[in-house]
This record gives C-alpha cells, structure tokens and sequence, in this order.
C-alpha cells in the first residue's frame, strides 16, 4: 500500500507542492467542515438574552443622633432574564466557501481532463458547461438573456481546447496558472459590472444544484472504499493455505449491518442513537480511502494516468463535495443536510451490498487459500466492477422509492432555501419571503426556511405568524430555538398557557436544555408557582455552560422569597458572574443585609447610554449608604447620564442615585437640597422620597421640617415616637453631643467646610463655625453658611438668631428683619423681646461705625 500512498515522490518539486497545498486546503475545508457540523444551528442563530429590572421597596433602620432608630423604605432594582432566539442572520462565509471550494474544485478537475482524450475530454467539457449554466451568470447582471453564459462558455472552451492540444509542453503548474487566470479575470469581470450587491451569493445558491450533482457522483464514485479496506485489511492479516474467508464474512456483516441501521435511522424506523456511526464519518474515511482506491482502478482498468489526471481530478471532486457539505452545515440548510447524509448512507448501503457480492463472485477461492485479495481486487476475472455499480445504482433508486422519492423534494427544498439566503442578504425581502415558501412548498416542516419565515415576521412585529412558522419549525426537526421563539411569540401575545406548553413540549426533547429551563422558570414567576420555579432554576443551574443568566436568576428569586435571615445563605450557593445582571442582584442583596461594600470598578459605555443591568447594578450601589465608592463617579456623571435620550427610563432612578451619592459621600447639603427637590415633584416613589428626606431631616437636627415630611409620607409612627416631649428633649441633647463632638478638632480655614458636611444644619454647630467666620473677617461666607442652612431647618431659633445677626454683619438691614420676623414665630414673647433688644443695638452701633 505504501507504494499507493506515496505516488508523488516520483514528480517534480513543483507539483508537489501544488498536491500538498492542495491537500492542506482539503484539510482546512474538512475542518470547518466539521467545525461548522460542530455549531450546528449556532452557525445562523444566537441566543439574545433579554434583561428586565424589576423594583421592590425594602425596609432598614435608619438611627439619628436622638439615638432614636426609624424604619426607612428604599427601593432596590434587581434582574430576571430570559432567552430567545436572534433573528437569522445569513452566514455569507458558508456561500463563499461554496463558491471557492467548487471553483477550485472545477479548476482541478479542469487540470486532469484537458489532458485527456476521446470520452473523457468530452465529459469534462461537458462538466464545466453544466458547472456555468448552474450558476445562473444573468441574475449577477439582472439580462434576460444568457450572454454572461456564452461569453464564459466561449473562454472557457478556448482555453480546454488550447490546453489539451498543448498538453505536452504544459507542466501541471503552467496548466494550473492558465485555469487561475481564466476564472480569476472572470470573477473581476463578475464583480465589477455586477448590477446587484451580492454576486457572490447569487452564483453560490444558484450555483448548488450543479454542486449537488457532482458531489452525488463522488460520494458514488467512493461509495466502496470502507469495504475495499476491510477486504485488504483482512488481506493483510491471511495466511497463506489458512482461509480468510470467516474472518471476511465477519467484518463484512458488522459493517453492512451498521449501514443497515444507519438506513433504518434515516428513514425514522429507529430512534436515533450515539452508537451509530455518523454518515460525515463515512464520508471523510471514505474520502481518504479514495485517494489509494482510485489509483488502483484507474491504473487496473488503464483508464488514464492516474499522475498525470486521476489525482487532479479526485481532488477536484473531493473539494467540490466537501464544500458542499461544508455549506449545508454552516448555513443550516437542514434539507441539504439530510440529502447529503442520505446520499452517503445510500450509496454506501446500495455499493456495500453490491461490491460484497462482486468480491463473492470473483475471490471466493482466494479467500479460503488465504491469498492476498486486494492485489487483484480490480481485476476481476467473472463479474466486472463497472456491473456492480450499475446494480448499486437501481438499489439506490430503490431505497429512494420506498422513501417516496423525499430526497427530491429535499433536493428542491434546499435549493430554493440558498435561494432565499441569498435574496434575504441582497435586501430583497419579498423574493426572499417568496423562496422559503417554496421551499416550505416542497418540504413543508424543513427547519431553515420556517425559522427564517419566522425570523422575517418577527422583524414586521408579526408575532402571530411568527408562531405560526416557529410550531411549523418544530414538527421534524426541532431545536431550542425554535421552542424559545415559539413561547416568546405567543407570550408576546399574551396566550401565557400556550406559551407554557410550548416550553414544556421542547423540555421533553430536551429535557437538559438550560436555555429552556431558564425561560420556564421565567414564566412560572409571572404565576407565582415559586415550587416549579425554584426546580427548574436549579436544573438550569445544573445544565448550563457559562451560567451568567441562571445564577442571575436564582439570585433574582431568592431577592423576591428568601427572609432576610435567609438570603445571604442562598446568595452563597450562587455561583460567582461576571455579568452586571448578576453584580446587579448581588448589590440588592447587599444593600437589602446592610453590608459594608467596595464599589471600585464601573464601566460606562462611549455612548453613556445605560442597559438595564448596569443602571440597576449602579443605582443599588450608590444609594446603599454602606458603600465606599472607590471609582471616578460622582455627582457631575450622573448629570451627565441624565441628559442622555438613551437613559429617560432611568431618569427618576439616578436622581435618587445622584442624591444619595452627594448625602452619604460628597455634600450633604445638596443631597437635602436634590432631595427635597425631588419629593416635591410628581414622581413614582413621592413617599418614599418624603420618608428618607424626613429621617435625614431628623438627622441634622431639623425636626419640624423631618416631622413634616414623615406626614406627608404617610410614616405616622415615627411621628408618634417624636412627638413625645421626653424623646424630643433627648433629640436636642444628642444635637448638642455632636456639634460638640465635632469641634474636638480645631477649626480653620482649610477643614471647616469638611467639619460643616458633618452635620450641615446641626444649629450648635452652625453658630461656632460661623461665629469662627466671622471672626476672620470672612462675613460673607458666615453669613452663606446660616442662609443655605436657614433654607431647609426653617424652626431652629439658633439659626436664625444667628443668621439675623451675619446679616447685620453684612448691613443687610432687609434680610436681617426677615429673620426677625421669622424668629418672632419660634420664640416665646419674653425671648424676643430681649432678643430684640440685642439686636437693635447691634444695628445702631452698625449704622454708626458705617456713617464713621
């Protein structure tokens, strides 16, 4: 055999070289074969993943310097996602290694068979003929005529004829450059004056049929070459006078019976099974094989050289049928597949039968001499070979006719199908619509084109129809995607049951899809079945592959069920994403338990438009007040996120975020002020805003305002509870405590605004830090200081004594008597009038050293 295998050692180096790059791109094609056969569906659909945030209102203690605890409600944003289906997207690298792999497969077989004569230069002129008219030249140039045809029939000709006539002065490598020219300046041709976008689209669907039927003679032509190498495995391992004959009959039941099952899976008589041998595994071992088996009988029957012509022409049709294959599995053109395989289990099915007998008839005696049989294997002495593949030939028709002719109406359905990729790439959406539905015409449940009708309807926003094709997808060859999309199309259109069961239906075909379980669960919540969905999270969990979605989901609802005693030891069996969604649910778990978090890392897209995870993972974070925020966001990116369209749904959400940012971290003074501005609006959560401004209110001293604003909210008990004269005197004591507590630290120019965020409207602190101002002469900011402060604690006789005294300061006469005025209602008639006294004084020595 080595002799075989080696049969390029005797050329020159530069046909070497052509073989073997020839060879290395056979490999890579098989390999994106394989990989494409590998993705399976994957090749045209993704999952999407759809992200909704949902709010709930939670309750914490919130304590006051009255070492008084409130209850304060706050909303936190959480994640539930689900799967569907992308809409197809048409995989354009498919069709042109279609269009390469024949093209090079053309120019191969062109190589061998413009170096013969008689038959066989005819029948290769005849192929490239065939191979033109596939390809439907006119449609690129949008004529009714077929000059495009002729006018590469014409070049082509010349050229076959010029190279065969020359054939002895041309090396393979000059014939090949002559070929690589010829069709490349077509192909520039073809791309310049092409009067549509893809052309070459338009020759690769159009372009198929001419590709099917070569490679249906292939995979004719190797049919036999498993069974020839069991012969001369068998061969090797005879003895001489010790028959072989048991061990050839063993091997040759073993494998006609896994053909044999194989055919009974293919026409539905059998379940599908792991421990079948899949027809690409066939077809690849078959390919190989050839390489050795072809030599042989070409050079038995003495056909033609098989180094001259034979290996160009083998490798020629080699290409061609695996970029045939290689497109039916990337473009998931499900008929062209099931053709395929068909074509390899048939042949090999109808051949093996055929080739066994042939090797019966003509070696019986052989094999019980124990001889060496494949040394002869093409030379038979009864019944020729040629007699065996005419037999195999009616067998094949046969087993097609017991199946009703299906593969022609495959053949037809996949044709159109790469007819329709093709219009749906061009933008011709109607002829596109219009070739599925043939399709579906010849095979009415054919996956590829119903779930690219469904993908076109759902661009309409035409769900009904959409289901319609996506219940028509699943009849024969079902997926996940197509349940997804099924369940999607109907919830969409509120048939929730129907929705329901089309999940559960595609649960039974794949009962460990985590796609599947993940949108189940997603359903069942909206019924609240919290068993059911809990069962189906955790199955999720188990079956998934990066498991962003799932973990996200199970954090999502435990967020909506778990006690809060019980929700950090449910949030421990979730495993660690990096997905925003699941940082997101992390986050409202964390400010549900009052946990100290580092927030040190946030990215914010070029465009500064928020998805719903990021909004809800950045709002939780912020307005957690244990948080320490360690990253470059502050009060100025959440103005600047508010201002972008893209981000409205999130407007009252980061304004929330934008005051709780400033209150805990930044300037308190205008987290109040963005507060106050914020429960005085027409906004969703009014009361919960009115609430929080109330207790941080209470905070700083302001208790009026604070009670006022827990009024509004509807919180009567922390009324009730302040209400109490005892609990109000403690309240003032504590207000005192910390003004004192806080100017432990010297006072001076540089640290008495930090000192002051401390405690903005505490009025003990108020009056020495602007009494401090004032005596270094900075009467201005003394005066700012108690005016700002003045705005929201509006009750606290301290202040505004303060104040009317900085305004003094100042010579503000008017303001300073609107203070009066305002503290004449705080203060009981004794009070002022001394008050009063003061300062009329002070306003007299004001004046006086004004007019000195």
């Amino acid at each position: 055999m080595n002799e075989y295998l080696n049969f390029w050692r005797t050329w020159a180096n530069k046909e070497k070289i052509l073989f073997f790059v020839s060879i290395s791109i056979l490999f890579v094609l098989l390999l994106y074969l394989l990989y494409s056969n590998y993705l399976g569906l994957e090749n045209v659909l993704h999952w999407d993943v759809l992200s909704e945030m949902n709010e709930k209102v939670i309750s914490s203690n919130f304590s006051t310097d009255g070492n008084l605890v409130f209850s304060s409600s706050s909303p936190i944003w959480y994640i539930k996602e689900h799967y569907i289906p992308s809409l197809v997207k048409i995989n354009t690298l498919s069709y042109y290694v279609l269009v390469f792999s024949g093209l090079f497969g053309l120019l191969f077989i062109l190589i061998g068979t413009s170096r013969l004569r008689g038959i066989w230069f005819l029948a290769g002129a005849l192929a490239s003929a065939g191979f033109l008219i596939s390809l439907r030249l006119e449609n690129a140039f949008l004529a009714t005529n077929s000059f495009a045809f002729f006018l590469a029939f014409l070049v082509f000709g010349i050229t076959f004829y010029f190279s065969n006539i020359y054939q002895n002065k041309l090396s393979t490598f000059q014939i090949l450059g002559i070929w690589t020219i010829v069709i490349v300046a077509l192909l520039i041709i073809l791309l310049k004056f092409s009067l549509i976008n893809q052309p070459i689209l338009s020759i690769a669907a159009y372009g198929l049929i001419g590709m099917l039927a070569l490679s249906a003679i292939f995979i004719f032509l190797i049919s036999h070459e498993i069974f020839a190498s069991l012969v001369w495995l068998v061969s090797k391992n005879s003895v001489k006078t010790k028959s072989s004959l048991l061990q050839f009959l063993v091997v040759s039941l073993v494998y006609l019976t896994n053909l044999l099952l194989i055919y009974f899976e293919r026409i539905k008589i059998i379940e599908t099974s792991s421990f079948i041998i899949h027809p690409l595994v066939l077809f690849i071992s078959s390919l190989f094989l050839g390489f050795w088996g072809f030599k042989k009988i070409v050079e038995h029957r003495e056909w033609f050289s098989f180094d001259r012509s034979g290996v160009w022409i083998y490798l020629g049709m080699a290409l061609t049928t695996s970029g045939t294959f290689a497109f039916a599995y990337a473009s998931a053109n499900d008929a062209l597949i099931e053709l395929m395989e068909d074509l390899v289990v048939f042949s090999q099915l109808a051949m093996g039968i055929c080739f066994f007998i042939y090797v019966l008839i003509n070696f019986l005696q052989l094999f019980k001499k124990g001889l060496d049989v494949q040394k002869v294997l093409y030379k038979s002495p009864f019944s020729r070979l040629i007699l065996s593949r005419v037999a195999a030939v009616f067998i094949i028709g046969l087993l097609f006719s017991v199946n009703n002719y299906y593969s022609y109406y495959l053949v037809n359905a996949a044709y159109n199908n790469a007819i329709a990729d093709f219009y749906l790439e061009e933008g011709d959406l109607k002829s596109a619509e219009t070739f599925y539905k043939v399709s579906t015409h010849y095979h009415l449940y054919n996956h590829k084109a119903n779930i690219s009708l469904a993908s076109m309807a759902l661009t309409q926003k035409d769900r009904i129809n959409a289901a319609f094709f996506f219940k028509q997808a699943i009849q024969t060859n079902p997926s996940p995607f197509s349940f997804a999309g099924l369940s999607a199309s109907l919830e969409s259109e509120n048939m929730y049951f129907d929705a329901l069961f089309a999940l559960q239906e595609g649960l039974k075909k794949y009962p460990t899809e985590s796609k599947l379980l993940t949108n189940l669960a997603y359903l069942q919540s909206k019924s609240n079945l919290t068993d059911s969905i809990l069962i189906n999270l955790n199955k999720a969990q188990l079956n998934c592959n990066s498991c962003e979605v799932e973990n996200s989901n199970f954090l999502s609802f435990w967020i909506e069920n778990a006690k809060v005693n019980k929700l950090q030891e449910m949030a421990n069996l979730s495993k660690p994403q990096n997905s925003y969604s699941f940082k997101a649910n992390l986050s409202a778990i964390d400010k549900i338990l009052n946990k100290k978090i580092n927030f040190e890392k946030f990215e914010i897209g070029k465009d500064s438009v928020l998805d719903v995870s990021r909004a809800a993972y950045l709002l939780n974070t912020i307005s957690n007040p244990m948080c320490e925020n360690k990253t470059q966001i502050n009060g100025n990116t959440f103005r600047n996120l508010q201002q972008k369209t893209g981000n409205d749904p999130f407007f009252e959400e980061l304004s929330w975020a934008f005051t709780c940012q400033n209150y805990f971290r930044q300037s308190k003074m205008e987290g109040l002020k963005q507060l106050t501005l914020l429960a005085n609006s027409d906004v969703k959560n009014k009361n919960i805003y009115n609430q929080n401004l109330g207790i941080w209110l209470l905070k700083e001293g302001a208790i009026k305002e604070g009670l006022e604003r827990l009024i509004i909210a509807g919180d009567s008990s922390s009324v009730i509870l302040l209400n109490k004269e005892s609990n109000k005197q403690t309240f003032q004591a504590a207000l005192q405590d910390r003004a004192k507590e806080l100017l432990n630290e010297k006072i001076t120019l540089s640290n008495y605004t930090m000192i002051l965020n401390k405690a903005p409207l505490n009025p003990y602190l108020l009056k020495t830090v602007s009494d401090f101002l004032t005596d270094k002469k900075k009467n201005l900011e003394a005066y700012n200081t108690l005016f700002y402060a003045s705005e929201l604690n509006t009750s606290s006789p301290i202040i505004w004594k303060t104040y009317v005294k900085k305004a003094l300061d100042l010579s503000q006469f008017e303001y300073a008597e609107e203070g009066l005025l305002k503290l004449k209602s705080l203060v009981s008639s004794e009070d002022y009038i001394v008050f009063l006294d003061e300062y009329n004084k002070a306003k007299t020595m004001n004046r006086s050293q004004g007019f000195n």
